[in-house]
Protein backbone atom coordinates (compact mmCIF):
# COMPACT_ATOMS: atom_id res chain seq x y z
CA UNK A 1 0.00 0.00 0.00
CA UNK A 2 2.83 2.22 0.53
CA UNK A 3 4.57 1.81 -2.25
CA UNK A 4 1.70 2.59 -4.52
CA UNK A 5 0.97 5.78 -2.92
CA UNK A 6 4.49 6.99 -3.23
CA UNK A 7 4.35 5.49 -6.73
CA UNK A 8 1.42 7.58 -7.46
CA UNK A 9 2.97 10.75 -5.70
CA UNK A 10 5.89 10.66 -7.86
CA UNK A 11 3.81 10.45 -10.57
CA UNK A 12 1.48 13.20 -9.65
CA UNK A 13 4.61 15.37 -9.17
CA UNK A 14 6.21 14.20 -12.58
CA UNK A 15 2.85 15.44 -14.12
CA UNK A 16 3.29 18.87 -12.18
CA UNK A 17 6.16 19.51 -13.29
CA UNK A 18 6.77 18.21 -17.14
CA UNK A 19 3.14 17.34 -17.66
CA UNK A 20 1.61 14.50 -19.54
CA UNK A 21 3.46 14.85 -23.08
CA UNK A 22 6.74 14.59 -20.83
CA UNK A 23 5.67 11.61 -18.90
CA UNK A 24 4.89 9.80 -21.98
CA UNK A 25 8.21 10.86 -23.72
CA UNK A 26 10.22 9.70 -20.44
CA UNK A 27 8.43 6.06 -20.81
CA UNK A 28 9.26 6.00 -24.03
CA UNK A 29 12.89 6.92 -24.20
CA UNK A 30 13.97 3.48 -22.52
CA UNK A 31 12.26 2.24 -26.41
CA UNK A 32 13.88 4.94 -27.79
CA UNK A 33 17.09 4.01 -26.74
CA UNK A 34 16.73 0.33 -27.69
CA UNK A 35 15.55 1.08 -30.73
CA UNK A 36 18.60 3.67 -31.27
CA UNK A 37 21.18 0.86 -30.37
CA UNK A 38 19.78 -1.52 -31.80
CA UNK A 39 18.92 0.05 -35.31
CA UNK A 40 20.81 3.51 -35.84
CA UNK A 41 24.15 2.54 -34.91
CA UNK A 42 24.94 -0.84 -36.79
CA UNK A 43 23.40 1.46 -40.30
CA UNK A 44 25.79 4.31 -39.70
CA UNK A 45 28.16 1.67 -38.79
CA UNK A 46 27.81 -0.70 -42.02
CA UNK A 47 27.83 3.23 -43.85
CA UNK A 48 31.53 3.55 -42.47
CA UNK A 49 32.30 0.84 -43.68
CA UNK A 50 31.14 0.58 -47.17
CA UNK A 51 33.70 3.43 -47.25
CA UNK A 52 36.88 1.49 -46.12
CA UNK A 53 38.44 -1.79 -47.19
CA UNK A 54 37.54 -4.80 -45.58
CA UNK A 55 37.89 -7.81 -46.34
CA UNK A 56 37.81 -10.71 -43.61
CA UNK A 57 40.54 -13.10 -45.38
CA UNK A 58 42.84 -9.90 -44.90
CA UNK A 59 41.87 -8.89 -41.78
CA UNK A 60 39.65 -8.51 -39.22
CA UNK A 61 39.82 -5.14 -38.62
CA UNK A 62 38.41 -2.66 -40.98
CA UNK A 63 41.12 -1.16 -43.58
CA UNK A 64 41.51 2.25 -44.86
CA UNK A 65 39.32 4.87 -46.45
CA UNK A 66 38.93 4.20 -49.72
CA UNK A 67 36.24 6.67 -50.73
CA UNK A 68 33.37 5.48 -53.48
CA UNK A 69 35.56 2.33 -54.63
CA UNK A 70 33.09 -0.40 -53.08
CA UNK A 71 30.11 1.98 -55.22
CA UNK A 72 32.44 2.13 -58.47
CA UNK A 73 33.57 -1.26 -58.21
CA UNK A 74 29.66 -2.29 -57.92
CA UNK A 75 28.97 -1.16 -62.03
CA UNK A 76 31.81 -3.61 -63.47
CA UNK A 77 30.38 -6.13 -61.36
CA UNK A 78 29.14 -8.40 -64.24
CA UNK A 79 27.54 -10.72 -61.71
CA UNK A 80 25.50 -7.66 -59.96
CA UNK A 81 24.49 -6.70 -63.18
CA UNK A 82 22.64 -9.89 -63.86
CA UNK A 83 21.56 -10.10 -60.87
CA UNK A 84 20.01 -6.57 -60.27
CA UNK A 85 18.28 -7.31 -63.95
CA UNK A 86 17.22 -11.20 -62.86
CA UNK A 87 16.07 -9.66 -59.35
CA UNK A 88 13.80 -7.33 -60.88
CA UNK A 89 11.81 -9.37 -63.11
CA UNK A 90 11.43 -12.39 -60.35
CA UNK A 91 10.10 -9.51 -58.36
CA UNK A 92 8.18 -8.16 -61.12
CA UNK A 93 6.53 -11.48 -61.68
CA UNK A 94 5.76 -12.62 -59.01
CA UNK A 95 3.92 -8.85 -57.73
CA UNK A 96 1.78 -9.33 -60.48
CA UNK A 97 0.82 -12.73 -60.24
CA UNK A 98 0.15 -12.49 -56.63
CA UNK A 99 -1.57 -9.11 -56.93
CA UNK A 100 -3.86 -10.58 -59.52
CA UNK A 101 -4.76 -13.83 -58.34
CA UNK A 102 -5.15 -12.12 -54.70
CA UNK A 103 -7.66 -9.93 -55.76
CA UNK A 104 -9.88 -12.10 -57.74
CA UNK A 105 -9.87 -14.89 -54.52
CA UNK A 106 -10.84 -11.72 -52.60
CA UNK A 107 -13.32 -10.40 -54.88
CA UNK A 108 -15.00 -13.73 -55.29
CA UNK A 109 -14.93 -14.87 -51.35
CA UNK A 110 -16.82 -11.55 -49.96
CA UNK A 111 -19.38 -13.05 -48.02
CA UNK A 112 -20.24 -13.91 -44.50
CA UNK A 113 -21.48 -17.43 -46.00
CA UNK A 114 -19.95 -20.53 -44.05
CA UNK A 115 -18.51 -22.23 -47.19
CA UNK A 116 -16.90 -18.67 -47.54
CA UNK A 117 -15.37 -18.42 -44.40
CA UNK A 118 -13.66 -21.92 -44.81
CA UNK A 119 -12.54 -20.90 -47.80
CA UNK A 120 -11.17 -17.98 -46.48
CA UNK A 121 -9.18 -19.52 -43.49
CA UNK A 122 -7.75 -22.35 -46.03
CA UNK A 123 -6.06 -19.52 -48.27
CA UNK A 124 -4.69 -17.69 -45.95
CA UNK A 125 -2.44 -20.85 -44.17
CA UNK A 126 0.23 -20.17 -46.61
CA UNK A 127 0.86 -17.03 -44.93
CA UNK A 128 1.44 -18.56 -41.78
CA UNK A 129 4.15 -21.21 -42.19
CA UNK A 130 7.83 -19.90 -41.60
CA UNK A 131 9.55 -18.91 -45.10
CA UNK A 132 12.54 -21.36 -44.59
CA UNK A 133 9.53 -23.87 -43.85
CA UNK A 134 7.73 -23.52 -47.13
CA UNK A 135 11.14 -23.46 -48.95
CA UNK A 136 12.23 -26.80 -47.72
CA UNK A 137 8.51 -28.16 -48.56
CA UNK A 138 8.41 -26.66 -52.38
CA UNK A 139 12.23 -28.08 -52.76
CA UNK A 140 10.97 -31.54 -51.40
CA UNK A 141 7.92 -31.56 -53.50
CA UNK A 142 9.87 -30.03 -56.67
CA UNK A 143 12.53 -33.02 -56.18
CA UNK A 144 13.31 -34.29 -59.81
CA UNK A 145 13.67 -37.61 -58.46
CA UNK A 146 11.43 -38.05 -55.98
CA UNK A 147 9.53 -35.23 -55.75
CA UNK A 148 5.80 -35.95 -55.75
CA UNK A 149 4.83 -33.13 -58.39
CA UNK A 150 7.59 -35.16 -61.20
CA UNK A 151 5.73 -38.71 -59.45
CA UNK A 152 2.32 -37.46 -60.48
CA UNK A 153 3.52 -36.00 -64.07
CA UNK A 154 5.13 -39.53 -64.50
CA UNK A 155 1.92 -41.20 -63.95
CA UNK A 156 0.10 -39.37 -66.85
CA UNK A 157 2.79 -39.91 -69.13
CA UNK A 158 4.31 -36.27 -69.03
CA UNK A 159 8.35 -36.30 -69.38
CA UNK A 160 9.34 -35.34 -65.72
CA UNK A 161 11.72 -31.99 -65.72
CA UNK A 162 14.13 -31.07 -63.22
CA UNK A 163 12.50 -27.88 -61.88
CA UNK A 164 15.54 -26.58 -59.49
CA UNK A 165 18.21 -27.76 -61.96
CA UNK A 166 17.12 -26.92 -65.15
CA UNK A 167 17.95 -22.76 -65.44
CA UNK A 168 15.02 -21.53 -66.83
CA UNK A 169 12.63 -23.38 -65.03
CA UNK A 170 14.70 -23.01 -61.57
CA UNK A 171 13.31 -18.95 -61.82
CA UNK A 172 10.13 -20.09 -62.54
CA UNK A 173 9.69 -22.14 -59.90
CA UNK A 174 11.24 -19.45 -56.84
CA UNK A 175 8.39 -16.98 -58.82
CA UNK A 176 5.46 -19.85 -58.46
CA UNK A 177 7.41 -20.50 -54.28
CA UNK A 178 7.17 -16.87 -54.04
CA UNK A 179 3.42 -16.08 -55.28
CA UNK A 180 1.85 -19.21 -53.24
CA UNK A 181 3.16 -17.77 -50.28
CA UNK A 182 2.84 -14.22 -50.69
CA UNK A 183 -1.10 -14.33 -52.51
CA UNK A 184 -2.61 -15.25 -48.96
CA UNK A 185 -0.86 -11.27 -47.60
CA UNK A 186 -2.56 -9.94 -51.00
CA UNK A 187 -6.25 -11.62 -50.85
CA UNK A 188 -6.70 -10.38 -46.57
CA UNK A 189 -5.55 -6.79 -47.49
CA UNK A 190 -7.72 -6.59 -50.43
CA UNK A 191 -10.98 -8.70 -48.65
CA UNK A 192 -10.44 -6.30 -46.36
CA UNK A 193 -10.78 -3.39 -48.43
CA UNK A 194 -14.24 -5.08 -50.93
CA UNK A 195 -15.48 -5.41 -47.44
CA UNK A 196 -15.23 -1.85 -46.72
CA UNK A 197 -16.64 -0.51 -50.08
CA UNK A 198 -20.05 1.63 -49.87
CA UNK A 199 -22.84 -0.92 -50.59
CA UNK A 200 -25.36 2.15 -51.75
CA UNK A 201 -23.00 2.84 -54.73
CA UNK A 202 -22.75 -0.85 -55.91
CA UNK A 203 -26.68 -1.13 -55.19
CA UNK A 204 -27.12 2.19 -57.14
CA UNK A 205 -25.13 0.94 -60.21
CA UNK A 206 -26.83 -1.97 -60.34
CA UNK A 207 -29.91 -0.12 -60.45
CA UNK A 208 -29.10 1.42 -62.97
CA UNK A 209 -28.34 -1.49 -65.10
CA UNK A 210 -24.85 -1.46 -64.97
CA UNK A 211 -23.16 -5.07 -65.93
CA UNK A 212 -21.02 -7.24 -63.03
CA UNK A 213 -17.63 -6.01 -65.43
CA UNK A 214 -18.69 -2.66 -65.80
CA UNK A 215 -19.06 -2.32 -61.80
CA UNK A 216 -16.23 -3.87 -61.54
CA UNK A 217 -14.08 -1.92 -63.75
CA UNK A 218 -15.39 1.13 -63.56
CA UNK A 219 -16.16 1.35 -59.24
CA UNK A 220 -14.44 -1.06 -57.52
CA UNK A 221 -10.96 -0.99 -59.13
CA UNK A 222 -11.10 2.97 -59.19
CA UNK A 223 -12.10 2.84 -55.31
CA UNK A 224 -9.65 0.85 -54.42
CA UNK A 225 -6.49 1.75 -56.68
CA UNK A 226 -5.16 3.25 -53.24
CA UNK A 227 -5.22 0.39 -51.27
CA UNK A 228 -3.93 -1.97 -54.50
CA UNK A 229 -0.67 0.69 -54.88
CA UNK A 230 0.14 -0.19 -51.27
CA UNK A 231 -0.29 -3.97 -51.77
CA UNK A 232 1.82 -3.41 -54.52
CA UNK A 233 4.69 -1.15 -52.90
CA UNK A 234 4.56 -3.55 -50.20
CA UNK A 235 5.00 -6.95 -52.12
CA UNK A 236 7.84 -5.36 -54.60
CA UNK A 237 9.76 -4.54 -51.19
CA UNK A 238 9.56 -8.00 -50.01
CA UNK A 239 10.29 -9.62 -53.33
CA UNK A 240 13.51 -7.50 -53.91
CA UNK A 241 15.17 -8.67 -50.55
CA UNK A 242 14.10 -12.15 -51.44
CA UNK A 243 16.66 -14.43 -49.85
CA UNK A 244 14.85 -17.01 -47.64
CA UNK A 245 13.37 -18.82 -50.70
CA UNK A 246 16.43 -18.85 -52.70
CA UNK A 247 18.22 -20.09 -50.33
CA UNK A 248 15.93 -23.23 -49.05
CA UNK A 249 15.82 -24.47 -52.59
CA UNK A 250 18.57 -23.58 -54.71
CA UNK A 251 21.08 -21.33 -52.99
CA UNK A 252 21.20 -19.28 -56.17
CA UNK A 253 21.72 -22.28 -58.45
CA UNK A 254 22.20 -23.51 -61.10
CA UNK A 255 25.15 -21.54 -61.57
CA UNK A 256 24.08 -18.06 -60.93
CA UNK A 257 20.17 -18.22 -62.59
CA UNK A 258 18.74 -17.73 -59.40
CA UNK A 259 20.86 -15.23 -57.44
CA UNK A 260 19.05 -11.94 -56.18
CA UNK A 261 20.42 -8.90 -54.48
CA UNK A 262 19.89 -10.27 -51.15
CA UNK A 263 21.04 -13.76 -51.86
CA UNK A 264 24.71 -11.91 -53.68
CA UNK A 265 25.05 -9.73 -50.90
CA UNK A 266 25.18 -12.57 -48.35
CA UNK A 267 27.62 -14.48 -50.51
CA UNK A 268 29.64 -11.34 -50.72
CA UNK A 269 29.39 -10.56 -46.78
CA UNK A 270 29.37 -14.17 -45.17
CA UNK A 271 30.62 -16.19 -48.05
CA UNK A 272 33.64 -14.08 -49.66
CA UNK A 273 34.00 -12.27 -46.43
CA UNK A 274 33.82 -8.66 -48.48
CA UNK A 275 32.31 -7.26 -46.00
CA UNK A 276 32.98 -3.45 -47.68
CA UNK A 277 31.41 -4.82 -50.57
CA UNK A 278 28.45 -6.38 -49.03
CA UNK A 279 27.62 -3.07 -47.01
CA UNK A 280 28.01 -0.84 -50.36
CA UNK A 281 25.85 -3.31 -52.21
CA UNK A 282 22.98 -2.82 -49.00
CA UNK A 283 23.00 0.86 -48.86
CA UNK A 284 22.56 0.95 -52.52
CA UNK A 285 19.92 -1.66 -52.35
CA UNK A 286 18.35 0.42 -49.65
CA UNK A 287 18.41 3.69 -51.34
CA UNK A 288 16.88 2.12 -54.62
CA UNK A 289 13.73 0.48 -52.93
CA UNK A 290 13.69 4.14 -50.73
CA UNK A 291 13.30 5.82 -54.28
CA UNK A 292 10.47 3.23 -55.54
CA UNK A 293 8.54 3.40 -52.12
CA UNK A 294 8.75 7.46 -52.57
CA UNK A 295 7.58 7.19 -56.21
CA UNK A 296 4.60 4.91 -55.23
CA UNK A 297 3.33 6.83 -52.24
CA UNK A 298 3.44 10.17 -54.66
CA UNK A 299 1.69 8.05 -57.01
CA UNK A 300 -1.54 6.95 -54.21
CA UNK A 301 -1.37 10.21 -53.18
CA UNK A 302 -2.28 11.85 -56.19
CA UNK A 303 -4.77 8.82 -56.68
CA UNK A 304 -6.27 10.07 -53.40
CA UNK A 305 -6.60 13.78 -54.55
CA UNK A 306 -8.78 12.89 -57.86
CA UNK A 307 -10.55 10.97 -56.16
CA UNK A 308 -11.75 13.58 -53.84
CA UNK A 309 -12.20 16.44 -56.48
Amino acid sequence: MQLSRTTWAIADWLERKIGERGILLAFMLPAIAIIVIAQFYPLIYSLWISFVDWTLTKSIEPGPFVGVANYSKMATDSVLLQTIGRTFVFAISSTAASVIIGFILAYFTVGERPAVRIARTILILPMVIAPVAVGTIWRMMLSARVGPINDMLRGIGVPAPDWLGDPRLAVLSIIIIDVWEWTPFVFVIFAAAISSLPSEVLRAAEVDGATPLQILFRIVLPMLAPVGLLVVMFRLLDALLTLDIVFTTTFGGPGFATHTLSFWIYQQGLRYFNISYAAAISWATMLGCLILVIGLLVWRARISRWQQA
